[in-house]
């Protein structure tokens, strides 16, 4: 039996904030569609996303929505093109609530008691409300005296929160309270002019918490304390803290929740805050230079889309692209893991919006970009429990016995008809103290199957190798390995010396199943006299 050396180990995601030979234990330099630590093996592959809505259901991109628990029922608000419409989660059916903004949103509702308020993207109109009687549902527009536009909204303290509006960028409305006047602020309530606060500079965001508000600008942060806002006759108890000189955000659509916490991203990376502090997650998880680049690649009228689904936090960055660009370099999701701060990617997954679900089982549907693909394949609605939680040898087989299963699977291939292809690229093993040694095997432990076994030894995994330590220089092809209808430990001759090795592992074809245990190098040293 070969003595190889493990080089996965307990795979947490990637880092690129390290040299090629200095990577972290249990950290890989790239790590594409595969999940970390799921279904008994180290790295998993993920499932393929599928369209919820069907083609021409929409009149434009999804640029955001919500999830509302209405008193008479759930709806699933999507803002789609220029209108609204109400989307049945399970079969995708989507009808027309009727005309919202013509830009659409810059981020998703926002819920006050039993209605739903919308702000446009522009800043241009007065925010837009739902209400929903028995199965039917109300659009209007804010008709209360002095009502404000905006292209941000909130609620606070069960008042209503405005800002963004062009004509006074800097600041941040109050609505009268809803008890206080009847009807509250859709109907006849008139907003006090003197309800808001001016803040230091241009309002790019706002998240409210327990008992403050967090306003974003670029570059800097402002916390807004206290609970009764200015307003005529009234004895504010709010005053303005500069929360960050350094820290901003620029793109509404990635302010997130998680466990009380905010997250967004801004220029520089990917942060978490309680209200209190602030730490970078890309800095923590090694991606801070991945990051900065894929930021100024960032596609222009475009932002950056977050969302959180199972402790996992998913960023979404749009760029530039085109057909003759190779899928792994096209848009991306960034996946952190908010557990332990590991990043690694998911391709094939822009997101135009991310509406994560309110009631029920846990959920995000998110819109999918469709820039550069065929009409049938945009502006259309995806869901994230696809990738996530279909398992086809649970959820469609027959027993025929004691270790026999008739499986009725699907090969992965996303919505877009874009096929799922795992990948992982190794950091540079030395396997020891400097000195050139001889790497004679490569070894892949693995389990890849297609949903119809081909038995004729058809590829569908690619082993590769380089022996310089730079991030970007060309691999060699080692060899390929065919699926197999079972686990298997497949070895691949190298043949060759160096002073260290990188491996890549990518898959070829689609198949149902993708799932990589181990990778092994069998090498020993040469004399370290000779260089």
């Amino acid at each position: 039996m070969a003595n190889a050396t493990s080089l996965l180990g307990d795979v947490q995601g990637m880092v690129r904030d390290f040299s090629l030979d200095q990577l972290p234990k249990g950290y890989v330099w790239d790590l594409v569609d595969y999940i970390p630590r799921r279904r008994g093996a180290k790295l998993d592959g993920r499932k393929a996303w599928k369209f919820l809505t069907a083609s021409g259901a929409f009149s434009g991109p999804v640029s955001g929505g919500i999830h509302a628990p209405f008193a008479a029922g759930t709806s699933l608000l999507v803002a789609a093109g220029s209108n609204l419409y109400q989307v049945d989660p399970s079969s995708g059916a989507a009808a027309n609530t009727g005309s919202l903004f013509s830009s659409g949103l810059k981020m998703n509702g926002a819920m006050l008691h039993d209605r739903v308020y919308f702000a446009d993207a522009t800043g241009a109109s007065v925010p837009k409300y739902v209400t929903r009687s028995g199965g039917s549902l109300t659009l209007a527009s804010l008709t209360g005296l002095n009502a404000p536009k905006g292209s941000l909204i909130g609620v606070y303290k069960d008042r209503l929160l405005v800002a963004g509006d062009p004509s006074e960028p800097q600041a941040l409305y109050f609505s009268p309270l809803e008890p206080a006047i009847a009807g509250g602020p859709p109907t006849t309530g008139d907003w006090d002019t003197l309800s808001k606060w001016d803040t230091t500079q241009g309002i790019t965001a706002i998240w409210p918490m327990q008992a403050q508000i967090l306003v974003f600008h670029q570059g800097m942060i402002e916390k807004l304390r206290g609970s009764i806002p200015p307003g005529t006759d009234i004895d504010t108890d709010m005053y303005l803290d500069t929360f960050s000189s350094q820290v901003g955000c620029n793109d509404p659509a990635s302010v997130v929740g998680w466990q009380e916490n905010v997250l967004w991203a801004a220029p520089r990376g990917v942060y978490l805050s309680d209200g209190a502090t602030i730490r970078s997650l890309t800095s923590q998880g090694g991606i801070s230079e991945l990051w900065r680049q894929l930021y100024n690649q960032k596609r222009a009228g475009t932002g950056v889309v977050a969302s959180v689904f199972l402790d996992l936090l998913f960023v979404s960055v749009l760029t530039d692209w085109d057909t003759s660009v190779p899928h792994d370099l096209r848009p991306f999701t960034l996946v952190c893991d908010l557990q332990n701060r590991a990043w690694y990617r998911f391709a094939n997954c822009g997101m135009t919006a991310a509406i994560p679900s309110s009631t029920d089982g846990e959920e995000v549907w998110w819109g999918v970009d469709g820039v550069n693909f065929a009409s049938t394949y945009q502006n259309r609605l995806s869901r994230f429990s696809d990738m996530l939680f279909t398992e086809p040898e649970v959820a469609s087989y027959t027993l025929l016995g004691p270790e026999t299963l008739a499986i009725t699977p699907a090969d992965q291939i996303d919505g877009n008809a874009v096929p799922v292809l795992p990948q992982v690229e190794t950091g540079f093993l030395k396997f020891g103290p400097e000195g050139v040694k001889r790497f004679r095997h490569l070894y892949v432990s693995h389990s890849t199957e297609t949903a119809t076994p081909t038995g004729d030894g058809t590829n569908k995994l690619r082993v590769s190798f380089r022996l310089r330590p730079y991030p970007y220089a060309p691999y060699v092809v080692a060899g390929d390995i065919p699926g197999i209808d079972n686990y298997k430990r497949y070895r691949i001759r190298c043949g060759k010396s160096g002073y260290g090795i990188t491996i890549k592992v990518e898959q070829t074809i689609p198949t149902w199943l993708s799932r990589l245990h181990d990778i092994g190098v069998e090498a020993w040293a040469l004399d370290h006299g000779h260089l």
